[in-house]
């Protein structure tokens, strides 16, 4: 049974150097997270050091995971205390709010929060909703036309996910386009007042009318830390 959730849940967000992962494991086992996903990403942002030795981004590790407002912001400061977030190319770490969650896997968290004692909820990093997370689906190979326009409309960086794309026939038909499997997901955190400008860009250079045949929407961030402007 789904339903809307009433314990303030959060999908929490972070991506860090991969030669962090087993801090940033560590924080998130210490904890007993009810509900984890890790995979691994890429860097978009670009550096001299790595372009001399041929490298195309940072390997990233992407760990993405469901508990309440409480353990969000107890993680939160907990991966502030670990990882050093201030030191540019780090990584950065943000919670969207979850509107609506099985109900078991909501009394989980609920169960979690409890085991761990946490008490009452701290106040978040951030001030509500400042940034706002750019999701950008594109076909496989058009990651650089998706940054450039990012970039031109104001974007500092982001992250690429490989995926599988899987749409129906019935959408295809209906948007006169051809699904190709491999896609890349771009993940861009950006301040709320360049969200639509970044958004425009990237439809613009690599949207459906476009080869890149790609989609764009964005989620309201709650909490965010790691970010330097």
């Amino acid at each position: 049974m789904v339903s809307h959730s009433d314990a303030r849940l959060d999908a929490l967000f972070t991506i860090v150097d991969h030669r962090l992962e087993d801090i940033l494991t560590n924080t998130y086992k210490s904890n007993k997270m009810p509900i984890l996903l890790l995979t691994r990403g890429k860097g978009t942002a670009k550096s001299v050091v790595y372009e001399v030795l041929g490298y195309e981004g940072r390997k990233k590790t992407v760990a993405v995971s469901i508990q309440t407002k409480a353990m969000t912001n107890h993680i939160l400061k907990q991966l502030e205390d670990n990882i050093d977030f201030g030191k540019p190319g780090t990584g950065i770490a943000f919670s969207i709010n979850v509107s609506s969650i099985s109900g078991v896997f909501s009394r989980i968290c609920i169960q979690a929060e409890e085991n761990l004692g946490i008490g009452s909820e701290d106040m978040p990093l951030t001030s509500k909703e400042p940034y706002h997370l750019i999701v950008t689906i594109v076909n496989s190979g058009f990651l650089d036309q998706v940054m450039s326009a990012a970039k031109k409309a104001g974007a500092t960086g982001g992250t690429v996910v490989h995926a599988r794309g899987l749409g129906s026939k019935e959408a295809m038909k209906y948007l006169g386009i051809t699904i190709q499997p491999e896609k890349d997901l771009v993940l861009i955190l950006t301040p709320r007042d360049k969200k639509l400008a970044i958004m425009e860009s990237i439809m613009h250079e690599a949207g459906l009318n476009t080869a890149g045949t790609g989609i764009c929407f964005s989620l309201p961030v709650d909490s965010a830390i790691g970010i330097i402007d």
